[in-house]
C-alpha cells in the first residue's frame, strides 16, 4: 500500500496538494477546516479524486485537511508519513520564525540594558528603547552600537578634547562619530536626551543634529567639535577681551579688512569696544565684499552669517545681544532666508534691517544697503582722524 500511494503523491495533482499542504503545516496551520487552495487542472483533479472519492472529483467542493487526513487513513496511510516519505520532515517554520524574533528581541532589550548599566540615565535609555535608536536600520549592529555607546559614556566628560580624538581614542576612527555616522548621531541623541529634564529629553534629542546644537550637546560632555570650521565674516567690528577674536577683529578693523572668526578664537573673554552701540546683520559675504570696496574703514560695523548661523555666528550675535548692542538683521527674502531671519530676530532687541527696501536677494538692495552702511559725516571724520 505504502508503494502504492508515494505513485500517488508523484502524480502533478497530488504534488500540487502535498506542497500546499506542507507550507499549510509548516505554519502550524493544522486545523481539519484549514482549506487546501490549489489551483487544479481537471486531470489533476481527478488524480487527487483517486484518494478524496469521486463525489469530491465531480463536485466543486475545495480540500480541506481533515477531509484529507480521513482520505488517506482510509487508504491505509497517515498524512505526515506521506509528506516525511515523499519530500522530508515537515519543518516547524512559524515555530523557528518565532523563535528567532524572540532571541532577536531580547539581544535587543539586552543592548538597552547595557546602556542602563553603563550608568546612563533611566529616561534616556527609555527614550532610545521607544524610539528604537540601537536597532535602526539593522538590529544585529544593537549589541555593538549599545557597547560603543557605553564606552564613550564612561569616558565624559572629556576635559575639552575633540571629538575626533576622542572618537580615534576609543575606536581607532577618527570619524566613527560623526554626524553623518549612526553612531555620532545615536550617541547625540542619547547625550541630549540624558542631559535634559525627563519631560524635555525627547524635545532635546529631536534637535541634536542640528549644526548649532550637535555642538552644544557635546561641549556639555566637555568634548569640542571641530571648533575651526565654524566661522562667521565681520567687517569693522573691534572687540576688546581676552579671546583670541579680540586681537584678530582690532587688527582687521583697523585696515578695513573683512576677517572670518571661529568658534574657536571666540573662546574666552570678549565684548564690543565701548563706541560699538549699533551692528548690521547679513546673509551674503558679497554685501560684505562690497561694503569694504566701497566704504573700507568707514563702514559701519557689520557681521555676515553665511546662510543659517553656525555656533560661531551665533556666540558672536548672543555675545552682542547680551552686551546692549543694538542688531538690524536681514537675509534674503526666500524660503532660507526668512528662516535665518525669524530665528536671528528671536535675539533680545534684534530688528529687521530695511525693510522698506525692494528686493527679494540681499544684492538685490545692495545700494539701499551700502547707503545705510555709510556713516554720517562727522562719524566718518572720527573715523578717518
Amino acid at each position: 500500500m505504502t508503494a502504492a500511494m508515494d505513485r500517488w503523491a508523484a502524480q502533478a495533482g497530488p504534488q500540487k496538494v502535498l506542497e500546499a499542504v506542507r507550507k499549510l503545516l509548516e505554519e502550524q496551520r493544522t486545523g481539519a477546516g484549514v482549506t487546501v487552495r490549489v489551483n487544479l487542472s481537471q486531470p489533476e483533479r481527478a488524480q487527487v479524486g483517486r484518494i478524496l472519492g469521486l463525489d469530491w472529483e465531480t463536485s466543486s467542493r475545495p480540500i480541506t485537511l481533515g477531509k484529507l487526513r480521513v482520505a488517506l487513513t482510509r487508504a491505509g496511510d497517515d498524512l505526515l508519513d506521506l509528506l516525511t516519505r515523499t519530500g522530508g520532515p515537515v519543518v516547524d517554520v512559524r515555530g523557528r520564525r518565532e523563535h528567532a524574533a524572540a532571541q532577536a528581541a531580547a539581544t535587543v532589550e539586552s543592548a538597552y540594558t547595557t546602556l542602563a548599566n553603563a550608568g546612563l540615565p533611566t529616561h534616556a535609555v527609555d527614550l532610545a528603547r521607544t524610539r528604537r535608536w540601537l536597532e535602526r536600520p539593522n538590529p544585529d549592529l544593537a549589541t555593538s552600537r549599545a557597547a560603543d555607546v557605553a564606552r564613550l559614556w564612561q569616558t565624559l566628560p572629556g576635559a575639552g578634547r575633540p571629538l575626533a580624538e576622542v572618537a580615534n581614542s576609543l575606536f581607532a576612527d577618527p570619524h566613527r562619530l560623526d554626524r553623518d555616522t549612526d553612531l555620532g548621531r545615536i550617541a547625540a541623541r542619547l547625550l541630549a536626551a540624558a542631559t535634559a529634564q525627563p519631560a524635555d529629553a525627547a524635545a532635546a534629542a529631536d534637535t541634536a543634529l542640528g549644526a548649532a546644537r550637535w555642538r552644544q550637546v557635546w561641549a556639555g560632555h566637555g568634548i569640542s567639535c571641530d571648533v575651526v570650521s565654524a566661522t562667521v565674516l565681520v567687517l569693522n567690528l573691534p572687540l576688546t577681551g581676552s579671546a583670541p577674536a579680540a586681537t584678530i577683529a582690532v587688527a582687521a578693523a583697523g585696515c578695513g579688512e573683512p576677517v572670518w572668526l571661529t568658534s574657536r578664537s571666540l573662546r574666552g573673554d570678549w565684548t564690543p569696544c565701548p563706541d560699538v552701540d549699533v551692528v548690521r546683520v547679513c546673509e551674503n559675504p558679497a554685501i560684505v565684499e562690497a561694503a569694504a570696496e566701497q566704504l573700507g574703514r568707514s563702514c559701519l560695523p557689520l557681521v555676515c552669517i553665511y546662510g543659517r548661523p553656525s555656533s560661531a555666528a551665533w556666540t558672536l550675535l548672543r555675545g552682542l545681544a547680551g552686551a546692549g548692542v543694538r542688531l538690524l538683521v536681514t537675509a534674503d527674502r526666500d524660503d532660507a532666508g526668512r528662516r535665518f531671519l525669524t530665528e536671528m530676530l528671536s535675539l533680545p532687541g534684534a530688528i529687521e534691517w530695511l525693510t522698506d527696501a525692494d528686493g527679494v536677494y540681499e544684492e538685490a538692495r545692495l545700494d539701499a544697503l551700502i547707503a545705510d552702511l555709510t556713516p554720517a559725516p562727522s562719524a566718518a571724520m572720527r573715523s578717518s582722524g
